[in-house]
């Protein structure tokens, strides 16, 4: 089930965070500054949506996304994460669909994310949902209005 985030699921995301990089501390603040406004990525604006996935009442993956304009782009993927013990369900395929659905109502069609040239799990999940390099450090979906974008399996 992918619902939207609330303030009290900040710390459940934070430590799916901190499993890949810095502590729990630091997501706890950086993600729970976002989903209240306070903290914004360069040229972010202040709409933005978080999702959570959960799996037997238990949160087990999440995405977010603000509208935004950088690299001419009208909105970014900022995370997507899901535990490792939890991958292989289609988890980040759905959320994936959730975020750029969310993109497509807010009429944001191009859209950027940043993502490690070395991180061929994520460049192949972006790549099957539709995008394309942007650089070595960027892909993009470069209009959602033209994509017919796969429906993950179960969904």
């Amino acid at each position: 089930m992918i619902r939207p985030a609330q303030p009290e699921d900040v710390l459940a995301m934070a430590a799916i965070r901190a499993r890949e990089w810095q502590t729990r501390e630091f997501w706890t603040a950086s993600i729970g500054n976002y989903l209240v406004g306070s903290r914004s990525p360069q040229q972010a604006f202040p709409d933005r949506a978080v999702w959570v996935a959960l799996e037997d009442h238990a949160i087990v993956g999440f995405v977010a996304g603000h509208l935004t304009t950088r690299f001419g782009c009208q909105g970014e993927l900022q995370w997507i994460n899901a535990l490792a013990e939890h991958r292989g369900k289609s988890i980040a395929d759905h959320l994936t669909e959730t975020i750029l659905d969310w993109f497509r109502q807010q009429k944001a069609f191009h859209i950027c994310v940043n993502v490690e040239p070395q991180n061929s799990v994520a460049r192949a999940l972006y790549a099957r949902h539709g995008a394309a390099p942007l650089s070595d450090y960027w892909m993009q979906w470069r209009d959602l209005r033209q994509m017919r974008l796969p429906q993950p399996p179960g969904r």
